[in-house]
């Protein structure tokens, strides 16, 4: 989803880091395969083979002291607590390790044929999927939204940023920003992290608490540059949307978006249209009962 890191120094510790994590996992990389890269070189993932066949291993950096925490150990708490009804790689094993400046966590999963929707997060294009698809999707947020919370596991929002975010980014909006419902959502539910036409969910190392239908609102934010699929994406959650609950993760997802604008270009091009959005919700959410403005007394934009 990243591009390969400009810092040589990176690549170079990611690849010798992944070559150690193949060892210890017993595997063997695939050459000639694409990289997957995270953000800023942090992760760097490509499929390998072991014994029973192709598997993919994802290698994590952090600083020495630094490692740990909701990403750290996003995949593996997962992996203990989801069903296995939810469509998605299995954990396989794993391995920590620490060096002089940096510790590793490697992970092998099962391997994933089909591609994701989109190469980015948002989606550009129409894309077809088949009716079996969405209802499969559709049941997969609803068991996760019935699964417990973890204990221990944080928040992928909290409400205090709610507080600050929607204000900052979308001003006064004379809405009461207190979550009344939360329940457990995968988080970055997006294009990329979904494939097709076979669903797997993708990416669930920030899974946790969220607003109810974070999860549905966030997916429908990431469609809107294609306003058939996006209505495709309403009508399988309209039930989530369609609630006070649900629009304010819409409104919630939408600060958040408009807060990445400012850091990279998937953002910025999608913002104009989450701006959009945003003034429909806005339009019709006191009419359907979404806060009020006593609600929003003394949120103020920062600076």
């Amino acid at each position: 989803m990243f591009s390969e890191p400009d810092d040589s120094a990176v690549r170079d510790r990611m690849h010798a880091a992944f070559t150690d994590a193949a060892t210890r996992l017993t595997c063997a990389p695939v050459f000639g395969t694409p990289e997957a890269w995270g953000h800023g070189g942090r992760t760097l993932g490509m499929p390998v083979e072991d014994a029973h066949g192709r598997a993919w291993l994802r290698v994590m950096e952090a600083p020495a002291g630094k490692a740990g925490g909701k990403l750290w150990v996003g995949t593996k708490t997962a992996a203990a607590v989801l069903s296995d009804e939810i469509p998605r790689p299995r954990l396989l094993r794993s391995a920590e390790w620490k060096g002089h400046e940096y510790a590793y966590r490697a992970e092998l999963s099962s391997y994933v044929p089909e591609p994701p929707c989109s190469p980015s997060p948002d989606l550009t294009e129409r894309i077809a999927l088949p009716d079996t698809w969405w209802f499969q999707l559709r049941r997969a947020c609803d068991v996760v939204a019935a699964t417990p919370v973890p204990d221990g596991r944080q928040p992928v929002v909290t409400q205090d940023y709610i507080h600050r975010t929607i204000p900052r980014y979308l001003g006064e909006t004379g809405l009461d920003t207190t979550v009344q419902r939360w329940g457990l959502a995968h988080g970055d539910l997006h294009w990329a992290n979904l494939t097709g036409p076979e669903l797997t969910i993708l990416d669930w190392e920030g899974f946790g608490p969220a607003p109810h239908g974070f999860d549905a609102a966030h997916l429908h934010a990431y469609t809107l540059p294609v306003p058939e699929t996006a209505a495709q994406v309403r009508k399988t959650f309209l039930n989530v949307l369609d609630t006070p609950d649900g629009r304010l993760a819409e409104i919630t997802v939408a600060a958040i978006l408009l807060q990445a604008a400012d850091r990279d270009p998937v953002h910025a091009r999608l913002a104009p249209h989450v701006r959009a959005h945003v003034r429909h919700l806005l339009s019709t959410s006191h009419h359907h009962g979404l806060g009020s403005p006593q609600g929003s007394a003394g949120l103020r934009p920062e600076g």
